[in-house]
């Protein structure tokens, strides 16, 4: 095992997981990526894997049958100290967490899988991890999901395209849930440092995206200007028939009837 080859620029990875609900939501969050996860849902068959494949590293959950995921990892750290060893632990994990590090596990991760944070820490068991390069990951926030690399995003289902530009105006915003962020700020993030940029174009493109996601202008629930401050972004609930027909009305008209703001994150 000491003697594994390994390929520059993308890292083969042995997932052991029974739950295979958490397994696909972990291997489709890495799709695009450059990233090669073998599922094996039985850690017995698991330890024939770990000599037959030779993977960069392993991510291990809880198990049970012919073999538990301790018994796994022990197995495995009496031949091969150096195998990075990832244990997912959570709900259902029993004492996996607790003796993860004194069978000698590399980390130890939330259960189900934090993807992100989870891609990075595999990444930095790469031989060279300048070599590997990640692609941003779709943000996933429930209503909203946004591409990690198409200028595109998914509202309630529907696909919806715009300019590079909008696109990393919300990819920002998206990343910053709730956060109060300076006009400073996101026309650095968007334009740099560039020179001869208007001082409307954050307004615009801040127009433009408002109308995109449905929010309007009178009463914006998506991105709100804090007076004085800049823009916050807020994911709101999905509309109601009667929310949708109180807001098509002018606000001074209805004020009784207007819905509370929804904020989450």
């Amino acid at each position: 095992m000491a003697a594994r080859a390994r390929t520059q620029d993308r890292l083969a990875v042995l997932l052991v997981e029974h739950d295979t609900d958490i397994a696909h939501e972990l291997i489709d969050a890495f799709v695009g990526q450059p990233v090669e996860v073998h599922l094996c849902t039985d850690p017995a068959v698991a330890l024939l894997q770990v000599g037959r494949t030779c993977p960069d590293a392993v991510v291990l959950g809880p198990a049970s049958g012919r073999l538990g995921a301790a018994e796994f990892l022990s197995i495995v750290r009496e031949v091969d100290r150096e195998l990075p060893i990832i244990v997912g632990a959570g709900a259902g994990s029993g004492d996996l967490a607790a003796q993860a590090a004194e069978l000698g596990a590399t980390a130890v991760v939330q259960r189900p899988y934090p993807a992100r944070r989870l891609l990075g820490l595999l990444r930095s068991f790469a031989r060279e991890p300048d070599e590997v390069e990640l692609r941003p990951m779709v943000i996933d926030l429930g209503r909203l999901r946004i591409d990690g690399a198409v200028p595109q995003f998914w509202l309630d289902g529907r696909l919806v395209q715009l300019p590079p530009q909008e696109f990393l105006l919300l990819r920002y915003f998206a990343e910053r849930v709730g956060a109060v962020l300076t006009r400073t700020e996101l026309n650095r993030a968007v334009w740099g440092d560039k020179h001869g940029v208007s001082s409307n174009s954050l307004t615009v493109h801040v127009m433009r995206l408002r109308k995109r996601l449905g929010d309007h202008d009178h009463d914006p629930r998506w991105i709100k200007v804090i007076r004085g401050l800049g823009y916050q972004f807020t994911v709101p609930s999905a509309d109601t028939p009667d929310d949708q027909e109180t807001r098509s009305v002018p606000a001074q008209a209805t004020p009784a009837k207007r819905s509370p703001d929804v904020h989450t994150g």
